[in-house]
């Protein structure tokens, strides 16, 4: 700014009120507007974001937890997240958790010690201590896809109990009777949700077979999802037809149904929560429920900049998605 100054014959306080926006409050001209922003490009100047959150308390940025970027569920919602975000002028720092309650807690630590305006997390199993540090430290918060029911903060999920409840329904109309289930066994709202809605209205109908329910540990899924698809083929009973309860457990499930030599849906029909991009050239018939992820994150984003407005009013949105099939 100093270099911009001296060769304008201006004082860096001029410099400093034009590339900062401020032009107006020093009623600096137009033609020295254009005569700083100019010289300020030729000269590859760009303002240290460091020393400027240092003098506001303000670094434009926002920290986002994930469980699992590979995931194209979460790699979808980041980059929502990322789009709405630049619309507002913040970047976006992702950290990614595996599931795993030291890395989300490691995570937390990362982002407040980078000064993040604010942080929109997807919870993990247990971590309902931590995420009140950020809450008592005041900083704005959105818990997404799951929330803690203790915690008094803003969230916005789908509503995954009554979804799932009618994607066994359209079962139920299909002729299938015995419906397995495979979920992970993480006691957190979506999929407690979504495993519960699945046993309400089996047990309804009369239908519920507690050996039907799969629950997969997050750390051995693959093996432990083999096994059960295993399980199921060898029951002795038929089984008409599996619900997975994330697109995750859904690929490794139908993969090792193929290596079982499992038709779909001949032997068995399949649902899927979440829609996959491979669905569009998969020769397998699919019932999917498709989740409004754009509208998850946008919102979440939203959630955040009104907090960081100074709107303290807790929202807490529950989204509707979809059942589609694939043709």
């Amino acid at each position: 700014m100093q270099d911009i100054a001296d060769k304008l014959g201006i004082s860096r306080g001029t410099v400093s009120l034009v590339l900062s926006g401020k032009a107006k409050t020093g009623r600096i001209s137009d033609e020295m507007q254009a005569k700083v922003k100019k010289l300020a490009k030729e000269l590859n100047y760009h303002p240290n974001e460091i020393a400027r959150s240092l003098s506001t308390g303000i670094t434009k940025s926002i920290g986002v937890i994930v469980t699992d970027i590979s995931n194209e569920f979460f790699g979808k919602m980041v980059f929502y997240i990322q789009e709405r975000a630049k619309y507002y002028g913040y970047s976006v720092i992702t950290v990614n958790t595996n599931e795993c309650l030291n890395d989300f807690d490691e995570a937390i630590t990362v982002l407040i010690n980078r000064q993040v305006d604010g942080i929109i997390l997807v919870p993990v199993e247990g971590g309902n201590e931590i995420v009140k540090r950020v809450i008592n430290r005041k900083i704005p918060l959105v818990q997404i896809d799951r929330f803690y029911r203790d915690l008094n903060s803003n969230y916005i999920v789908i509503d995954n109990y009554n979804i799932s409840r009618q994607a066994i329904e359209v079962l139920f109309d299909e002729g299938k009777r015995r419906i397995a289930v495979i979920c992970y066994d993480i006691n957190l709202s979506a999929l407690t949700e979504r495993r519960q809605g699945c046993i309400d209205v089996m047990k309804q109908r009369g239908l519920f077979d507690v050996e039907l329910i799969k629950n997969i540990g997050y750390d051995n899924q693959e093996k432990e999802i083999e096994q059960a698809i295993k399980d199921l083929k060898n029951s002795s009973n038929k089984v008409d037809a599996i619900f997975f309860c994330s697109r995750k457990v859904f690929l490794a499930g139908v993969k090792y149904m193929v290596q079982l030599g499992i038709k779909i849906p001949e032997d068995m029909s399949v649902v899927c929560f979440d829609k996959i991009d491979a669905f569009s050239f998969a020769n397998i018939p699919v019932t999917y429920i498709e989740q409004p992820i754009q509208q998850m994150g946008e919102k979440a984003i939203d959630l955040l900049i009104e907090q960081l407005q100074g709107n303290n009013q807790i929202k807490q949105l529950i989204l509707n998605s979809d059942i589609k099939f694939t043709i």
